[in-house]
């Protein structure tokens, strides 16, 4: 059993070094002034998922451990409750923009190369 789960855990974990996500940022943030459309919704999109995701699984714990830590208080219930709902619309926000950004740019990057036009 263990074995499975070591195995899974390699598949999905890979090590990042501090010295190489200095460089990898940079070169996801540089934009050019002839960049185009898909290139940026990209960067934004590998950016703003993986920050959102952060900030959501961090404020699921912190509610939950809210949550658990509460005893009974009303007060801090209702803390912990509205922290956790917060923090799920918050991601749903963010997926769904990124979903409007997506079909926008798929749009726009069509009527460029003409092939909205065409039938």
């Amino acid at each position: 059993m263990m074995d499975i789960f070591l195995r899974i855990n390699n598949f999905l974990v890979q090590k990042v070094y501090a010295s190489s996500l200095g460089d990898t940022l940079d070169s996801e943030l540089e934009v050019q002034p002839d960049t185009d459309i898909d290139v940026l919704v990209g960067k934004i999109v590998k950016i703003s998922i993986p920050v959102a995701v952060i900030a959501a699984f961090i404020l699921l714990s912190y509610g939950g451990y809210l949550l658990i830590s509460s005893q009974g208080n009303p007060e801090k219930l209702q803390e912990a409750r509205s922290l956790i709902t917060n923090a799920i619309i918050g991601l749903l926000v963010v997926v769904l923009s990124i979903v409007i950004l997506l079909i926008i740019s798929g749009t726009i990057g069509n009527v460029g190369d003409g092939e909205i036009f065409k039938r």
